[in-house]
């Protein structure tokens, strides 16, 4: 059974508590130390050595925030609560945990290697970076891709993403695969998405790794369907959106 990462965490808390584990957990928390405290040591044992961030203050007291990849989670000072969901500071209206999710989006896809990527140059100056997480079989990917020229005219350089929507065993995962084999990969993504006609190679090839890769970046920062959108800065734009609205959202920073 695939559990989410918010299920482990769940799970793991609840066995800390039956076996008492979590006990004396509290002091190193309530010192706001670093990311050697028992409790963040049994975050990533309980995770399968999954990367867990430093714990940081928040601005309520007795609360800290960490990270599991792109997951943000809170825990009580006592360290007997783990608190899943989004903090929202009302007084000045904003979305803190969006905006952790955004630094870890931010860092994750500029640490992701471009030249496995298929990119689509911006013509002229470069006023803006779109990352795409795209599927072959998804139609309004399609859409979106067929809507390449008037973004790359805007200054906008569109980072395409592989990301199957049903895995390895989705309709999409073989074609991309072949399409990262492909000796003009521009051309290989046009055939596939029905742009032009023409012959795409077989899907094993070294390069074809990068639709395993991107698809794990994608559910670690978040990737529900596609195409899913980033900006340079890590906010996500889930869906399509019709390039008359998205290319002012890019060039204003949005």
């Amino acid at each position: 059974m695939n559990l989410t990462i918010e299920n482990l965490i769940m799970s793991m808390f609840k066995s800390l508590l039956l076996a008492g584990l979590i006990l004396g957990a509290g002091s190193a928390l309530a010192a706001d130390a670093g990311p050697d405290t028992a409790i963040t040591n049994l975050l990533k044992s309980r995770l399968g050595g999954a990367p867990v961030g430093e714990l940081k203050s928040t601005p309520v007291e007795g609360i800290y925030q960490t990270t599991m990849g792109a997951k943000v989670a809170y825990l009580s000072g006592d360290g007997r609560y783990v608190l899943i969901g989004d903090m929202i500071d009302l007084q000045n209206q904003v979305n803190l945990t969006e905006m952790s999710r955004r630094g870890v989006a931010e860092a994750a896809l500029k640490d992701f290697d471009v030249s496995s990527l298929i990119v689509y140059p911006a013509v002229g100056s470069t006023k803006a970076v779109l990352n795409v997480f795209t599927d072959t079989s998804c139609p309004y990917c399609v859409k979106l891709h067929e809507e390449l020229p008037e973004l790359q005219q805007a200054g906008i350089e569109v980072r395409y993403f592989p990301f199957p929507r049903g895995g390895t065993q989705g309709p999409g995962y073989d074609t991309l695969r072949r399409v990262w084999c492909g000796d003009d990969r521009l051309k290989a993504m046009d055939i596939a998405k029905g742009i032009q006609q023409g012959q795409l190679p077989s899907g094993n090839c070294a390069k074809a790794s990068a639709v395993d890769k991107a698809y794990l970046l994608g559910n670690d920062v978040g990737v529900e369907g596609t195409p899913a959108l980033f900006t340079s800065s890590g906010q996500k734009i889930s869906g399509y959106v019709h390039y008359s609205k998205l290319i002012p959202m890019l060039l204003s920073g949005g």
